[in-house]
Order: structure tokens, then sequence, then C-alpha cells
């Protein structure tokens, strides 16, 4: 592997090292006072990946499990409830990556209550700053086990997510 300022060989093939052009950074940056509840998460050496940063992955479930913690709060005997939360779309946004060892929080928000459906949004914090790594959102439905068919959210739940 040979490299100059801006390019770098691999495998026999110059690759340039700048940004490519044609993808966009993120044009803002979401922070702490954005987040109504926080969970304390800590990495492992496993979360870092080949290229020595917290896997792509990892944030991910950091956003399930902050959406699925807040739920169980006010759904208490999922998941072996008729009615259970299904994630029907996540989103992520990098704005910089962690690596382990970090202590990280991830800020919750509900951003839209629907009949059967709420989009909660999801910030990643290393521990103590005030703008987000990483953020993003999940939108999870409501669905009757048995019927596999959308249903209203439970009363209880919904109560918990107008009271963010």
């Amino acid at each position: 592997m040979t490299s100059t300022s801006n390019s770098v060989e691999i495998g026999g093939t110059l690759r340039n090292r700048e940004r490519r052009k044609d993808m966009p950074m993120p044009q803002h940056t979401e922070s702490r006072n954005q987040y109504r509840i926080f969970t304390r998460v800590t990495t492992r050496w496993k979360d870092n990946d080949a290229y020595g940063h917290v896997n792509n992955a990892v944030y991910n479930a950091w956003m399930d499990t902050a959406v699925t913690q807040f739920f169980r709060e006010y759904w208490p005997g999922m998941p072996d409830t008729s009615i259970i939360p299904v994630a029907a779309e996540t989103l992520m946004t990098f704005k910089r990556s962690i690596t382990h060892p970090a202590d990280v929080e991830t800020g919750l928000r509900v951003e839209k209550i629907g009949n059967s459906s709420v989009r909660c949004g999801v910030g990643i914090f290393v521990d103590g700053e005030t703008e987000a790594a990483d953020w993003g959102h999940m939108i999870h439905v409501w669905v009757d086990r048995e019927a596999n068919q959308s249903v209203p959210i439970p009363a209880e739940v919904r109560r918990g997510l107008e009271s963010l």
C-alpha cells in the first residue's frame, strides 16, 4: 500500500482520500436540549469494527434499546403481550464516530404520534457533550400479534408518549 497526500493505493488501485463531493454532510447538528429522557450506555471492546470506531449496527442497537426501554415502562408485560410495537422504519445520521472506550448517552424524544404509530427521535451523545455525535429516528407501529394487523397505540403508552 502506497499513499500520497490525497490518495492511497489499495490492492493496486489508487483511491482518492477526499470525501466525495456528491456525499452530503449533515446540514445541522442535534443538541442535548432537544431530547427529554437520557439513558447511559457503555461501549464494549467488541463494539469497535475494523476501522477502529463503533460499528454502525451498534448505534442502531442503542437507538432501539432507548425506544424499547421507554415502551416497556408504559407497557410492562412487553414482549409477552398480544399487542406489540414493531419497528417499521429506522434512520441514522452519522456526524462523527465514537470509539471504545467511551461513556455514551442516548437522548429520546417523541416527534409524532399517530393512531397506531409513533416516531421517536434518538440522539447519541458522548458523556457530557452538548452536541450529538449521531442522531436518528424510529417509527414503530403497534400490531396485534395474532391478527398481524395494526391497532391503536395502547392508552397507557399513549399517555407516556404525550408526556414527552
